[in-house]
């Protein structure tokens, strides 16, 4: 009699492992797609724009802030430095060297995840040196990448000569980081 009750006991708490198991799957299914995290900005999904900060300016240094905005109607998360590029008027690519971390104007806020939604910028102070030496590029157009992506946008960018093609530009934040 004792073994048939340790049996049945068995077969019910066997039974109720797999009513809870199977209510909690299905709790984590219905919950699944509501909770999903934003998806990555693309480039299709984001303007660029450059916002000149007046105290941007001192001993031979320029900068301006760069701003991604999302002009997609999702949210989406922006991770890292923005790519750049230079291009002359003709839009042939100018030698350039970027230099990612801290500029003459604001500390790097290093990678950390941002999340834009509809509107919604993140920046990234972009700074350069005029020129002092013997070798500078003169732009009319600053190529920007969004993090993690292979694409860019074109927008005008003529400051004037930059000393060696020389841009320094900070992680993205969701605040202005220059001046």
């Amino acid at each position: 009699m004792r073994a048939r009750l340790r049996k049945a006991a068995g077969l019910t708490t066997a039974v109720t492992a797999l009513l809870v198991a199977g209510s909690a799957g299905s709790a984590v299914a219905a919950a699944g797609p509501s909770a999903r995290a934003p998806q990555r900005c693309h480039t299709a999904a984001l303007g660029a724009s450059l916002r000149a900060v007046g105290s941007q300016e001192g001993m031979g240094n320029r900068g301006e802030d760069l701003v991604l905005t999302n002009t997609s109607h999702q949210t989406c998360t922006v991770y890292g430095y923005p790519g750049v590029g230079l291009q002359n008027a003709r839009h042939s690519v100018l030698p350039i060297k970027v230099v990612w971390g801290s500029t003459y104007f604001a500390a790097d806020p290093r990678p950390h995840t941002i999340t834009l939604k509809p509107g919604q910028s993140a920046y990234a102070d972009l700074a350069w040196n005029a020129p002092y030496g013997t070798r500078s590029v003169t732009p009319s157009y600053l190529e920007v990448t969004p993090p993690n992506e292979f694409t860019y946008r074109t927008i005008r960018f003529a400051p004037g000569a930059i000393n060696d093609g020389v841009l320094r530009v900070t992680a993205l934040s969701a605040r202005p980081v220059g001046g």
